[in-house]
């Protein structure tokens, strides 16, 4: 047993109990090789904020769309001629568009007619009925009764996934997000459109990574602008796109839109804390390191002030060490902001142990728990 002073108090210890003690004070007074304070942090090791997609303008990435008055394979027309013979009235058809772009026209045969105004449409089948010795000088109406519907299956990180019908001529990547609900907390800022057209699958290209991106793995990775060749998904940056202007995407029937979910390592917070734990993160939102005590629910000690960030840095060997102060945070000189994958951990001092201590020694003593503090 070992007596230990303090003022007019003192306490017989026992001698394992002090050497824990003294074990703990030794290791959280070292120290690690690449050691920083909140204010000296480099640029290239600071943690990137986050992108908060919701108050991204989609509206750039709709396109312009197709004329109302153009034909497109997959319209209903209503297709009425009039031979202009007392004896012959008005023959008024509904056609559907095939394919191939070409309506089939009773009496007259197929007449192709997509890509073309209702006008011009008017003057091809005409020509056809005088062609092929139908109608002489036949006056002919065309109407687009009814426009194809492209169906888009949308899936990943939006609000509610699933197949939508979308105007031909509408059909953009923009119009795929609104009828999805827009984007879901989860959501990268990256999409992948699977066309059923292979002729379109070409990729909006990308920039390799720099080290400052793989640095801050919650930022969006530009895009360059030469097309080239993929697998038959062509891959989008929502962030690049919106603000470059040059991600305008037309969809087609058939088409899938994927909006990549960003999966990031959780922030682990340990130590001196109520719930220590890993705790998921979101790349549109900022945690700061009082955030992450509050979601440790606190720290167990009204007297620990001393914190460490770990944090790995791809590319480079090892990791950095961010000493904090939980009461300079709360003024908001080292409340740091964290990156996915940190580890927070508030430390044991010399205080704290001492407090630790006295609390075990009162309850073997007196064989009750006495808070101190």
């Amino acid at each position: 047993m070992t007596r230990l002073w303090f003022g007019p108090f003192s306490w017989k210890l026992p001698l394992h109990v002090l050497v824990v003690a003294m074990v703990a004070v030794t290791l959280v007074s070292g120290c690690a090789s690449r050691v920083y304070r909140p204010a000296d942090l480099p640029a290239h090791l600071a943690a990137s904020p986050a992108v908060n997609l919701d108050t991204l303008n989609l509206s750039s990435l709709a396109g312009a769309s197709n004329p109302n008055g153009v034909i497109c394979w997959g319209d209903l027309l209503t297709v009425e001629i009039d031979a202009g013979l007392p004896s012959l009235p008005p023959r008024v058809s509904n056609v559907r568009v095939a394919k191939d772009g070409t309506a089939k026209i009773p009496l007259i045969g197929r007449v192709p007619v997509a890509g073309l105004e209702v006008e011009r449409a008017e003057a091809a089948v005409a020509s056809a009925a005088r062609t092929r010795d139908v109608y002489p000088n036949p006056f002919v109406s065309v109407r687009i009764a009814q426009t194809r519907k492209d169906h888009i299956t949308v899936i990943g990180a939006v609000a509610t996934p699933g197949v939508y019908a979308l105007p031909r001529g509408s059909s953009s990547l923009m119009a795929a997000l609104v009828k999805a609900g827009g984007l879901a907390d989860t959501a990268s800022g990256e999409a992948e459109i699977r066309h059923t057209d292979p002729r379109l699958a070409v990729a909006a290209p990308r920039h390799p990574a720099t080290a400052a991106d793989n640095a801050n793995p919650t930022r969006l990775v530009s895009h360059e602008t030469t097309l080239v060749p993929t697998d038959g998904v062509v891959r989008v940056n929502l962030f690049d796109a919106v603000t470059s202007g040059a991600g305008n995407r037309r969809l087609q029937d058939g088409d899938v839109l994927n909006v990549v979910q960003r999966e990031l390592p959780p922030i682990h917070v340990l130590g001196l804390v109520k719930e220590p734990g890993a705790f998921e993160v979101t790349a549109n939102r900022d945690v700061y390191l009082l955030d992450a005590l509050a979601l440790a629910g606190g720290c167990s000690s009204l007297i620990a002030d001393r914190v460490t960030v770990r944090r790995r840095v791809p590319g480079e060997a090892g990791s950095v060490m961010i000493v904090a102060s939980i009461r300079k945070a709360m003024d908001g000189r080292d409340n740091v902001l964290l990156a996915p994958g940190d580890t927070v951990m508030v430390r044991q001092t010399p205080q704290t142990v001492v407090v630790d201590v006295l609390k075990s020694f009162i309850r073997l003593s007196f064989g009750s728990s006495v808070a101190l503090f």
